[in-house]
């Protein structure tokens, strides 16, 4: 029987979810192996992943934000903060142009402990990148983009109450 169009879109789409879950799982396998070696909770490397990137970005965080973008309490996220500032992952720092304002940085330890664990998985990366064309990263770049901000919109969304659901 012959495929129409339609068929070999719908299969590719269903392989595109099956090998994103696989990523997912595996890329899941990789933090809690990196979080094992440095003791660290769940949350503690989310918090440790969001400093690094918006130290990148030119943004150090807060502990308010680090707190939003985590869905914790101000005294969860000073836990983690704490807890993270023992380990040497990070350091509070008052801002250089409001002394009422800390800001988290990612400490040049965890950068070398990052290099050191990350590195191998770097250089995979690249083995893998090289293999496509500009034009084709282009479209994965804007393709993860894209699902990233799908999931961050389904985790929002499916932690809020069901306003359907029957009261308890």
């Amino acid at each position: 029987m012959p495929t129409t169009p339609e068929d070999a879109r719908r299969r590719l789409r269903a392989e595109i979810v099956t090998r994103l879950q696989v990523l997912t799982t595996e890329s899941r396998h990789v933090a809690q192996a990196f979080s094992q070696t440095q003791n660290l909770a769940h949350t503690d490397l989310d918090a440790l992943l969001f400093v690094m990137h918006e130290e990148a970005a030119g943004t150090p965080a807060t502990p308010g934000r680090i707190a939003d973008a985590l869905g914790l309490t101000s005294g969860a996220v000073t836990g983690v903060i704490d807890r993270l500032v023992r380990a040497g992952h990070v350091e509070r720092r008052r801002d250089e142009h409001d002394r009422r304002i800390v800001r988290v940085h990612y400490s040049e330890h965890a950068q070398r402990v990052a290099r050191g664990f990350f590195a191998p998985l770097g250089r995979l990366t690249d083995d893998v990148m090289a293999g496509y064309t500009a034009d084709e990263l282009d479209v994965v770049t804007r393709f993860l983009g894209d699902m990233g901000v799908a999931m961050g919109e389904q985790a929002r969304t499916a932690s809020e109450p069901d306003p359907a659901a029957p009261l308890s």
